[in-house]
C-alpha cells in the first residue's frame, strides 16, 4: 500500500491575483491537502459540471517542475475550488479548507477596494503619471541594451532587460504577498505609491543614463542603478504593501527630492 502524501506545512499565498480575478491552482490543492497532483487533475477531470462552469472556474495551465519539465496543471475560481475540494474529509482537510476560504475572502476584498481606488480622480492622475515616467525608464534602459549588444557584452533580448529593470524597481518598493505580476501589483497601489513608483523609475532611469556615454560594462552600470533606487526606497519609508497607506509615511514632492537623487 502506497503511504498517503502528508499536507503541507510550507508558507505562501493559498490564492493569487491574475487579471483582476482570485485564483488558486491544482498544485496547491494537493500540495496543502496531502494529495498526488495528477490524483487533483484527474478529480478535475471527472467533475460532471457543465461546460459553461468549466470555462468559468477552471483554466488549464502549466509550470515547470524541479527536473525543467513542463507538466500541466489548472488554475482555480472560488467556486472551482470549492467544488474539487468538497469531498475531502478528515481534521486537516477541514482546517486547510477553512483557510483556502479565508484567502479568497481576503482577495475578494482587495479586489473590491482596487475597483474603488481606480474610480477616483486622484488614483487616476497618478496612473498618467506613472505611465509617462514609464516610457523613460523603457527608452533610457533600450538604449543600455543596445549600446551593450552593440559592444558584444550581451545578447539577451530587450524585453528582459526591461523586466528586470522594472522587477528591480518595484522589489525596492513594495512587498510582494500575493505573487502578483509586475502590472498586478500597479493596478493595487494607492495614489501616493503609485507617485512614488513613479519617482523611483525616474531615479533609476537617471541612474541608467548617467553612464550611457561611460563605456562601463552594462553589470556595472546596472548594479549602479539598483544600488540608486535601494536607496531611494529607503529614504522615501523602505518596502510597504501596495494598497495600504499609512498616514504617517512621508509624503513625497516631486522637486527637490528628485533634483537630488538625480544629481
Amino acid at each position: 500500500m502506497v503511504a498517503r502524501k502528508p499536507p503541507s506545512t510550507t508558507a505562501g499565498p493559498l490564492v493569487e491575483l491574475d487579471h483582476g480575478e482570485a485564483w488558486t491552482t491544482s498544485r496547491l490543492v494537493a500540495e496543502k491537502f496531502g494529495k498526488k497532483h495528477s490524483d487533483v487533475i484527474r478529480a478535475i477531470k471527472k467533475k460532471r459540471c457543465s461546460p459553461e462552469f468549466a470555462r468559468r472556474n477552471f483554466a488549464l495551465s502549466e509550470y515547470v517542475d524541479r527536473t525543467g519539465r513542463i507538466v500541466p496543471m489548472y488554475r482555480l475560481s472560488r467556486d472551482g475550488f470549492s467544488l474539487v475540494v468538497m469531498g475531502f474529509t478528515g481534521e486537516a482537510a477541514v482546517a486547510w479548507q477553512e483557510r483556502f476560504i479565508a484567502a479568497f475572502n481576503k482577495m475578494e476584498r482587495e479586489l473590491r477596494r482596487i475597483a474603488e481606488n481606480k474610480a477616483l480622480p486622484d488614483w487616476k492622475e497618478a496612473r498618467q503619471l506613472g505611465k509617462a515616467e514609464r516610457r523613460e525608464l523603457t527608452d533610457v534602459v533600450q538604449e543600455h541594451a543596445l549600446n551593450a549588444q552593440a559592444r558584444g557584452d550581451s545578447t539577451t533580448p530587450v524585453e528582459r532587460w526591461i523586466m528586470a529593470a522594472t522587477k528591480t524597481v518595484s522589489a525596492a518598493l513594495f512587498e510582494n504577498e500575493f505573487c502578483e505580476s509586475i502590472s498586478g501589483i500597479r493596478e493595487r497601489l494607492t495614489p501616493r505609491q503609485l507617485r512614488r513608483l513613479a519617482m523611483a523609475e525616474e531615479v533609476y532611469a537617471g541612474a541608467i543614463a548617467s553612464y550611457l556615454d561611460s563605456g562601463l560594462h552594462h553589470k556595472l552600470v546596472n548594479a549602479e542603478a539598483k544600488r540608486a533606487v535601494l536607496a531611494f526606497a529607503s529614504m522615501t519609508g523602505g518596502k510597504e504593501v501596495p494598497g495600504v497607506d499609512v498616514s504617517a509615511r512621508m509624503r513625497l514632492g516631486r522637486s527637490s527630492l528628485i533634483v537630488g537623487w538625480l544629481q
